[in-house]
């Protein structure tokens, strides 16, 4: 009866086992310091896993094959990252290096003026407002919506001044054609 005690008591932990002793231990790491800097390889959690279990190479292959099933994203420095799939870190990784010579614009101080117009006028309307220097001064930016062009611009009054101007003529012209 003793020897099945011991061998029972001596039994590694699963790969699932030590899979969510890795996701616990990582997961505490990153809520105690926000990221992960102490863990790089399975040797790391060794010292968790001996001090439960008796050291032995299977033990050790055990913890191995979880690491490599979780496979967790590792970070620049070679840490693994727990909050992350290793897709959504490339993602991330290839956003970050696109982004890298951008700038962000705070659009808080912009008033939104919408062009309703159809769909066929839309690019045209947004071609030939990116043509005019007067307009690319009042425009900090646009975009085709559903609805029509919609321009950011930090001063509303002239720039809806400067369409009504056109919408004016247009209405004109229209009525004179049906005189």
């Amino acid at each position: 009866m003793p020897t099945t005690y011991l061998s029972s008591s001596h039994k590694n932990p699963s790969r699932k086992s030590c899979e969510q002793t890795i996701k616990r231990i990582l997961t505490r790491e990153f809520e105690e310091y926000g990221e992960n800097h102490h863990f790089k390889q399975a040797s790391d959690f060794m010292i968790y896993f001996e001090s439960l279990h008796p050291a032995s190479p299977g033990l050790t292959k055990q913890v191995q094959r979880a690491i490599n099933a979780l496979n967790l994203p590792r970070d620049e420095n070679g840490y693994f990252i727990i909050n992350k799939t290793v897709e959504e870190y490339k993602a991330e990784q290839e956003l970050s290096h696109l982004l890298q010579s951008s700038s962000l614009l705070n659009l808080e101080n912009c008033t939104p003026v919408l062009i309703k117009t159809e769909l066929w006028k839309r690019q045209h309307i947004m071609y030939l407002i990116h043509s005019a220097p007067e307009l690319q001064q009042l425009c900090v930016t646009m975009t085709e919506t559903d609805q029509g062009v919609l321009l950011y611009t930090r001063n509303a009054d002239k720039l809806i001044s400067f369409f009504s101007e056109f919408i004016k003529i247009n209405i004109v012209e229209d009525t004179a054609l049906e005189l």
